[in-house]
């Protein structure tokens, strides 16, 4: 029994030691990645002038799916079918062009965004 418990204990304490590693990488990563979030911006500080400007500026495409996104409120589904694309492509262009909107607005570049420094 001695042998057995001998094992369970260094296993136990090879387990404690792998969560706190891992606890410590996830730590890690969280703080090294909070600061690459994207700006938001509140939309009473954003004038019409300006949301105009960054939207002319857009692809007729990009103009489209955002109308169809946000103005008629379809699901990416709908949008999908009706676009000719996958689901993925949907959100994956609606992320972008809420950055590109974001950018056209604030007046920043991408770096700036990412690395305010």
């Amino acid at each position: 029994m001695c042998g057995k418990e001998q094992e369970r204990d260094e296993l136990r304490a090879r387990f404690t030691k792998w969560m706190e590693v891992l606890a410590y990488r996830i730590r890690r990563n969280y703080l090294r990645d909070g600061n690459r979030n994207p700006l938001s911006i509140p939309l009473d500080r954003v004038s019409e002038e300006q949301f105009a400007q960054a939207f002319a500026k857009l692809p007729a495409m990009k103009k489209q799916m955002l109308t169809m996104l946000f103005v008629l409120e379809m699901e990416p589904e709908k949008i999908a079918s009706k676009l000719g694309c996958t689901v993925q492509n949907v959100y994956n262009q609606r992320s972008l062009v809420l950055k590109q909107l974001r950018q056209g607005v604030t007046g920043t570049t991408k770096e700036e965004l990412y690395c305010p420094d």
